[in-house]
């Protein structure tokens, strides 16, 4: 039997011999691992589709333990991010980061249609990829259930607050009375409308958006944070390169 999918290479691995292990997201089931045999030999049908970042129509062979690519019809290669250091070091990130917080074989259209826009904007290399990251994790926080609550109301007690402090544990604001033994960052009313705004709008939208670089890497901060506690994650490995660019 077949499986015919839109997917989105995540991970590659290559084998002792010439078959590639890949990690895909799929547009029907989610996160699969499946196998591009002979994928290894730049002669192969399949070695093109066997890359991460390959946006494609993915026919699986389902016969084995182990789903086998059969075909595949490439959408978009997306071969430029790899030709950058900068774009390659943000790619590597957001598929890292994807992978990490999808689910093997449960749909997940809303995340999938998401991180192909993200991988397609960054394959232009004509945007602020600082403001894509954080357009990226304002969106994932959302679509993962996880949505902090900004608004004017003390996440613990209830009561309406005029003061932004934000606790990244509890999702929320926290009031004057319930901030002590609390972790939370200060926040001013400016900065939390930008993050309103931008947890509401289309990632097209955000990334055409002039937003100061200084509330860029707040942002990312703070929502790298929250995904990583409320996701469980110890480690973002792509982060360390990112960092020293």
């Amino acid at each position: 039997m077949y499986f015919e999918t839109d997917a989105i290479v995540l991970r590659s691995n290559k084998s002792i011999n010439n078959d590639i292990f890949l990690t895909i997201f799929t547009k029907k089931a989610g996160k699969m691992e499946v196998v591009s045999n002979g994928a290894k030999s730049s002669k192969s049908p399949l070695s093109a589709c066997s890359k991460p970042f390959v946006f494609g129509r993915f026919i699986l062979n389902t016969k084995s333990k182990m789903m086998k690519v059969s075909s595949c019809d490439i959408y978009d290669s997306h071969f430029r991010i790899a030709d950058d250091l900068n774009s390659l070091a943000f790619g590597n990130y957001f598929i890292e980061l994807c992978n990490l917080t999808i689910y093997p074989n449960i749909a997940d259209t809303e995340h999938f249609k998401l991180i192909v826009e993200i991988i397609h904007l960054l394959s232009l290399q004509s945007i602020d990829y600082n403001l894509l990251r954080a357009a990226y994790l304002i969106k994932l926080a959302k679509i993962t259930g996880h949505k902090p609550h900004f608004d004017n109301t003390c996440i613990h007690c209830g009561d309406s607050t005029d003061k932004y402090h934000f606790s990244i544990h509890s999702g929320g604001m926290i009031c004057s009375k319930c901030i002590e033994g609390t972790d939370h960052i200060k926040l001013n009313q400016q900065f939390v409308s930008i993050m309103s705004y931008l947890m509401e709008k289309d990632v097209r939208v955000i990334v055409k958006t002039k937003i100061h670089p200084n509330y860029t890497i707040k942002i990312i901060e703070i929502f790298e944070k929250f995904l990583m506690v409320h996701q469980g994650i110890a480690k973002i490995k792509s982060k360390d390169f990112l960092d020293i660019l």
